[in-house]
This record gives structure tokens, sequence and C-alpha cells, in this order.
């Protein structure tokens, strides 16, 4: 066979050999079928994109009120207003105020939640004062619920049971003290209607009060973050990766 012949045919042997697409490679790779997909480089170097996914994200105020946390903070300011209202206005044992919060705090982060639930008061307040006593329990609420969204805590259901009963915790223990002492244990809401019958019935201030907001607080809850999650769900993928926790809500593939 002459010599260039048998260059050519080496040349060829080579060039089939060699995996496409790994330009300056450090080590050498035997065959194709060891490459990852979607990595671009050597599988024996260090998988950047992955060392990023598991390295433990940080968060700060400053990054959290992003422009687009910005922007949902007032749309969440009117959810709970228009939730509030129709609660109030229809007697529900319910008060489906926090809805805006709630979904604020998932996408968001805590403080955007709780500068939601605070603002939430203050507009609220204006029309009916009693919500200015409130304005710590819908912080709290976005506190909570925040750095449960940090947690990645809405992942699995369990982990929702367990969140949401968190939060109906935070809210009734925060509530009671100003519902109790301030009110009297009726505010004027749904829930305070079934409060004052069953004290009325001869039971306890603080047990007609316990045992009230622990039923329906869970409720509320539960309702809240069915909204905000089938709201989060429909929302796309390039976009939930704006927000300080969106990308809590997307699926690996």
């Amino acid at each position: 066979m002459p010599g260039g012949a048998g260059n050519e045919t080496v040349k060829h042997f080579i060039k089939e050999e060699m995996p496409k697409g790994i330009p300056g490679c450090p080590k050498n790779v035997d065959k194709k079928e060891e490459i990852p997909k979607g990595i671009p480089g050597c599988p024996k170097c260090v998988d950047k994109k992955e060392e990023m996914r598991m390295e433990k994200k940080k968060y700060s105020i400053k990054e959290d009120f992003s422009m687009l946390a910005l922007l949902i903070i007032p749309v969440g300011v009117a959810v709970n207003f228009v939730g509030g209202q129709l609660a109030s206005l229809l007697k529900l044992p319910m008060y489906l105020d926090t809805i805006g919060t709630i979904f604020a705090s998932m996408l968001c982060g805590p403080w955007v939640g709780a500068v939601t639930g605070a603002l939430t008061n203050i507009v609220t307040g204006i029309a009916n004062p009693v919500n200015f006593a409130f304005i710590p329990v819908n912080v709290l609420a976005g506190l909570v619920t925040g750095f449960l969204a940090r947690g990645k805590m809405f992942s699995v259901w369990w982990k929702w049971i367990l969140s949401m009963l968190i939060m109906a915790v935070v809210s009734i223990v925060s509530s009671a003290p100003i519902v109790v002492l301030v009110y009297g244990g009726v505010t004027g809401s749904g829930t305070s209607l079934i409060t004052a019958a069953a004290m009325a019935a001869g039971a306890n201030i603080w047990a007609a009060f316990f045992g009230t907001e622990g039923i329906f607080t869970v409720l509320d809850r539960i309702i809240s973050f069915l909204i905000c999650w089938a709201v989060i769900k429909v929302i796309p993928a390039r976009t939930l990766v704006k927000f300080g926790c969106g990308s809590n809500y997307i699926k690996e593939k």
C-alpha cells in the first residue's frame, strides 16, 4: 500500500473516532456515547451546570425587589382587597384577604410578601379601620409563606399540607391577642359571628376564638394556596425564572 494512501486511511479512522463538538478538552474521550447531551465539553471536566444547580441559591433583600416583584405588589394588594371585600359582603366564614400576599410570597420571597401584606391592611384600613390592627398578621403571613417557598416547601403534596398548617397556626396565634383583647372576640367578619354564637352558648372567649379560627383559617389558607398554585402553574418557565422563588416551580426535564 502506498504511504500516502495509508496516511489518509489513518486520518479518516481518527476523524471518525474523535467526538465532535469538544474543542480544547484537556482529556481524551474514546466514545461519543460517553458525552451527555446538552453539555458542551468533556464529560470528565467539571459539569458547571450541575454544580450551579446543586449550589445553594443566595438571596438578598435588594434582589428580591426586582422590577417584576415591584409590579407584583400592587397586583397582590388589589387581589387581597377584592377577596376581603367579597368575604365581608357575603359574610363568609373566611377572610380571602391574603391570596395576593401568599401569591407574592410564593413567587418573590418573604420580604415582597410582607410589604404586600402591610400595604393591603393600610389600604383596606381606610375603609375599615379595624384592619389597621391586623397589619402584623398579614406581614407575618407574607414572611412565613416566603420562607417556606424558599425552602421548597411547596414541591410535593405532604409539604403543601404541612406548610398550610404552619401558615394557619401563625395567623391564628398572631391574631388571637388582637381579636380577643382589643375587640372582645368580635370584629364583624364571618368567623366573628360564629365566635359570638359560641360565646352566647356559654363558651369561653379564648375557646370560642380558637375553635372557630382553627377550622376556618385552615380552610382559608387551603383555598388561597390552591388559587395561587393554579395561577403559578400556568406561568411560563421563562417568566418564572425572573422571580426570586419562581425557579422552585419549574419541573426539571
